[in-house]
């Protein structure tokens, strides 16, 4: 039996520049199961969550040049997301999370509105530093992992009314902080 040999991101990074197809193969054996369990917490069918991960290899080789990311793992995350957030727009039977957080999030699309994508970027990284680190990680696994209560609870070891509570909390928190700044928080 032939091991394959496991690449450090920037050896991946690297054969992506020199349009290496086997930086493909090596990037899904090291985070193929990460980017299906993140695609699969968006999309919730096993089947789109491999179509996903197709489709963001092929976005990842498109990408690379010229773009060169300083981390392999985040870089793809970001693709995964993107990509599973398409997917799940064409089919609107998917599940999400972000529902909990649509009422803070501006919908439209003009420039005014992407100057607030940006701002409110720098203020959900400012409030997440100013968080403790259980509750940080505990926003991250919901909001950007999309994991389930009890999928956060187990891999914080916190209890599932303690996880519900300290995203409702974290949820109003961040709600008095975007209208301070004076973002116009949708009604739903």
């Amino acid at each position: 039996m032939v091991k394959k040999l496991k690449r450090e991101d920037n050896e991946i990074i690297d054969m992506l520049f020199s349009r290496d197809q086997q930086a493909l193969s090596y990037t899904e054996e090291k985070y193929g199961a990460l980017c299906r369990k993140l695609a699969f917490g968006i999309l919730g069918d096993y089947d789109y969550a491999a179509e996903c991960m197709n489709t963001s290899l092929y976005k990842l080789w498109q990408s690379a040049p010229p773009a060169r990311p300083r981390s392999l793992k985040a870089y793809l995350c970001k693709i995964v997301r993107s990509v599973a957030f398409s997917m799940w727009k064409k089919n609107s039977t998917a599940e999400i999370h972000l529902t909990e957080l649509s009422e803070l999030l501006p919908d439209n699309n003009d420039i005014d509105d992407q100057l607030d994508s940006t701002m409110l970027i720098d203020l959900l990284n400012d409030f997440l530093s100013k968080q403790k680190q259980v509750n940080r990680r505990v926003f991250i696994l919901r909001y950007y992992y999309n994991l389930s209560i009890e999928e956060i609870s187990e891999a914080t070891g916190e209890k599932i009314p303690t996880v519900k509570t300290k995203l409702y909390r974290m949820r109003e928190e961040l709600k008095k902080i975007l209208l301070k700044k004076g973002f116009d928080i949708q009604k739903g």
